[in-house]
């Protein structure tokens, strides 16, 4: 009977399926797809989220607290208004960049015309399909959410198949998940246009400046935390690229994708129902309470049988090229564990508007992950894993008691 708990589990059990459908064909991706291919996507998936979370601004997370919807829909409009300005000065940065870049560099990364197009329209949708998710929390229309993210899986990776047959098989991956983005938009769209039909525009300007202070912290502190914060999950991105190559990446993408992704996204669409929650919940403490005690369980449940599963699986799965994905999956579990159960109520934190605790704890987080790296670069792939994950562990634990005493104190005052 509880709305919070139905809300979690239409939500989560739409992610589920969205995540199901792409492991369900990774066997077939494996054997098109090569690891270096794999080490490309993850790439320009890197970029487009960094750019997709700044170029908004971070107002779209401000979308679930105003009282009223007129005020979350123009929230939602400023949103845009920046992310589509920031693309196409992204997109003529790149214009300008390739027009001086010599051929070969041009093949080697990949910017030789396609390139120049899909990276501000993947930031493009992404902000966009992050903006509609938002305003969708605030109406509580979890319905729509979930059918989003399926019809999301069920396009980006058959297409991606497809594609591996066309001319652009060494972008199939990019453009099977543009597409898929693309469609999942507008499935989200129609609650918003009704919403902004019913806009007053005389005070619509009046309107944008006052929200624009009022929520101003969202803009100066959660911008720059969200950006220290993909640089802190990517980090390992770079240096895998750099000290152990694009094909070690590839692989430690792929055991990303298998358990990091899936744990990630079903563990924000527990944080999207419990942001709104804490916002109409009359016992916030009990409600932070109950989500650690069932995140926890959650997470135990999904973490767990990964143990019991020999790598040998992984290379009948997989192919013998990924005989090390099993590995790296168990040295990561312990981090991914806690992630998933903190990750949930560090909304908090926003809902009490003191978004500068938050930034300072990543603020701590990247200079000590940068640190880290600094200290392992001389040894191999599973020790430097085996130190991230237990430094991840003790960060979000910590995270998770920051947005509790925060909570208590902002419900004390």
């Amino acid at each position: 009977k509880s709305k919070y708990l139905k809300n979690l589990f239409i939500l989560t059990s739409g992610v589920s399926i969205s995540q199901f459908i792409p492991l369900l064909l990774l066997p077939i991706l494996t054997r098109f797809f090569t690891p270096l291919d794999f080490g490309l996507f993850a790439l320009f998936m890197a970029i487009i989220q960094l750019l997709a979370i700044t170029t908004t601004l971070r107002l779209e997370v401000a979308v679930v607290l105003p009282k009223k919807d007129s005020d979350a829909i123009l929230l939602c409009l400023m949103s845009f208004f920046f992310l589509l300005f920031f693309s196409v000065i992204i997109f003529l940065l790149l214009l300008l960049i390739s027009s001086y870049m010599p051929h070969d560099t041009y093949t080697k990364f990949s910017l030789n015309g396609i390139m120049i197009y899909l990276i501000p329209i993947g930031a493009c949708s992404l902000g966009l399909y992050n903006i509609l998710y938002s305003w969708n929390n605030r109406l509580e229309l979890y319905h729509n959410m979930s059918y989003s993210q399926i019809t999301h899986s069920l396009i980006s990776t058959p297409s991606s198949i497809l594609l591996y047959f066309s001319s652009y098989q060494a972008f199939g991956l990019i453009i099977g998940q543009l597409l898929g983005r693309i469609i999942a938009c507008l499935l989200l769209l129609k609650s918003i246009i009704v919403g902004i039909n019913s806009l007053n525009i005389l005070h619509m300007r009046h309107d944008a400046y006052i929200l624009l202070k009022k929520y101003q912290r969202f803009i100066l502190f959660e911008t720059p935390q969200s950006i220290l914060n993909f640089l802190c999950q990517k980090y390992i991105v770079g240096f895998f690229s750099a000290f152990f190559g694009l094909s070690v990446l590839g692989l430690f993408d792929l055991a990303d994708k298998i358990i990091g992704k899936p744990l990630g996204i079903i563990s924000n669409s527990f944080k999207t129902v419990f942001y709104k929650r804490l916002t109409t919940a009359k016992d916030k403490i009990s409600i932070f309470k109950k989500s650690v005690i069932l995140m926890t369980f959650i997470s135990f449940l999904l973490t767990i049988p990964f143990y019991l599963i020999p790598d040998s699986f992984f290379i009948i799965l997989l192919g013998s090229e990924w005989v090390d994905t099993g590995k790296y999956i168990k040295l990561i579990c312990p981090f991914l564990f806690v992630r998933f159960i903190f990750n949930v109520v560090s909304p908090s934190i926003s809902y009490t508007l003191q978004n500068q605790y938050l930034l300072i704890w990543q603020i701590i987080y990247f200079l000590l992950l940068v640190l880290l790296f600094l200290l392992v670069k001389n040894l191999n792939v599973e020790s430097v894993l085996l130190l991230y994950s237990f430094f991840g562990v003790i960060m979000y634990a910590f995270l998770g008691l920051i947005s509790f005493f925060l909570l208590k104190n902002h419900i004390s005052n």
